[in-house]
C-alpha cells in the first residue's frame, strides 16, 4: 500500500489545457456589447501641477458610469457616478457636489483635465474609427492617437477569453502622463 500512495504523490502536476483567446477583431466585437463591466488597479498621474498615485475602480452599464478613487491605504476618498441626469462626487470627508459631467467632477478632485468621455474605451483598448491606431503581432492596439492624446499599451492579460489592458501610459498636452495598471476585470450585469 506504501508503493502505492508514494507512487500517487510522485505524479506530475496536470498540464494547464490550452487557453481559448479571441481574435482581435472578435474580441473588440464583444467588448462593444458588453452590457456593464468594472477595471480595477492602481494608477499615478504626473503633471506640471504635481504628482500623485491612487487606486482606481471604473464601472460601467447602460445607465451609469461609478468611478472610486483610492488612497495609498486603500481608503475610498473620492466616489464619483454621473447619469443621463448628471454627475455627482462624494468625498471621504462627505462633502458632495454636482456637475453636468463626471469630467468636471474628475478634474475637481485631481486637477488635470482628462479626456474622460474617452477613458472606458481606452480602458477597454478600443479604438474609434477616427483615431490613428498601431496593433502589435495579435492585433491588438499597441498604440493610439487621440486628439492630443497618444495611448501606449504596454501589457495584456487573458481574461475569460479575451485579452484585456493591464498596463497602459496615457500622454497628453501640458505633460499630462497618467499611467494605469488594471489588476481586476469584471464583465456582465451590474458588477
Amino acid at each position: 500500500m506504501a508503493s502505492v500512495l508514494g507512487g500517487c504523490a510522485s505524479l506530475p502536476p496536470a498540464a494547464p489545457g490550452p487557453s481559448l483567446v479571441l481574435a482581435s477583431h472578435e474580441r473588440d466585437q464583444v467588448l462593444r456589447n458588453l452590457p456593464a463591466w468594472r477595471a480595477s488597479g492602481q494608477a499615478s498621474l504626473r503633471s506640471p501641477k504635481g504628482a500623485e498615485s491612487f487606486g482606481f475602480s471604473w464601472q460601467e452599464d447602460p445607465h451609469q458610469q461609478e468611478v472610486s478613487l483610492r488612497d495609498p491605504l486603500g481608503r475610498t476618498v473620492a466616489r464619483l457616478s454621473a447619469t443621463a441626469a448628471g454627475a455627482q462626487l462624494l468625498l471621504a470627508n462627505g462633502k458632495q457636489m454636482q456637475a453636468a459631467s463626471l469630467g468636471a467632477l474628475l478634474e475637481s478632485v485631481l486637477h488635470v483635465a482628462l479626456p474622460v468621455a474617452r477613458l472606458p474605451d481606452w480602458l477597454l483598448g478600443l479604438p474609434r474609427p477616427d483615431e490613428g491606431i498601431e496593433r502589435n503581432g495579435d492585433g491588438l492596439p499597441e498604440t493610439l492617437h487621440a486628439e492630443q492624446w497618444t495611448i501606449h499599451y504596454l501589457a495584456y492579460a487573458p481574461v475569460g477569453g479575451l485579452l484585456m489592458p493591464s498596463l497602459l501610459q496615457a500622454q497628453g498636452p501640458d505633460g499630462i502622463t497618467l499611467r494605469l495598471a488594471i489588476t481586476g476585470w469584471h464583465f456582465g450585469e451590474r458588477p
